[in-house]
């Protein structure tokens, strides 16, 4: 998979059921090319939508933040390669009829884990979506 923000997650809204779902790398069409107002076609990386949020510096800066905070290890197998920055729930906005945008999460909400924690953990919960 070609995500070098390691997410390998994008934003689905399907059918008006809306959630971070698994990139599927081979898909061409992508419905919600244009969820990111902000980015013209050619700056939208190619790893989906939700993944190019990842790239905005108030991102960068929260997720620094996070790792600082963690020690720059797995919380729960104090690994120290392939770090994840994951949010514990989603906040979907009704007023703007959106996501939260990654970095407005407070830090409570967010913890690092490495790359097969994180896909353990998804493999196996549902991340909650709060409706604010």
């Amino acid at each position: 998979m070609n995500d070098p923000t390691h997410s390998g997650y994008r934003y689905i809204n399907f059918k008006g059921t809306a959630s971070y779902r698994r990139y599927v790398p081979d898909r061409s069409d992508n419905p919600l090319k244009d969820f990111v107002p902000h980015l013209n076609q050619q700056d939208t990386p190619s790893h989906g939508t939700y993944g190019a949020l990842l790239f905005d510096q108030r991102w960068r800066d929260k997720r620094q933040q996070i790792l600082t905070r963690d020690s720059y290890c797995c919380i729960i197998c104090k690994e120290k390669e392939n770090l994840h920055i994951h949010h514990r729930q989603y906040h979907f906005l009704i007023r703007e009829n959106q996501y939260k945008p990654p970095w407005d999460y407070e830090n409570r909400l967010l913890i690092t884990l490495c790359e097969r924690c994180h896909r353990q953990g998804h493999n196996k919960y549902k991340v909650p979506t709060i409706t604010v």
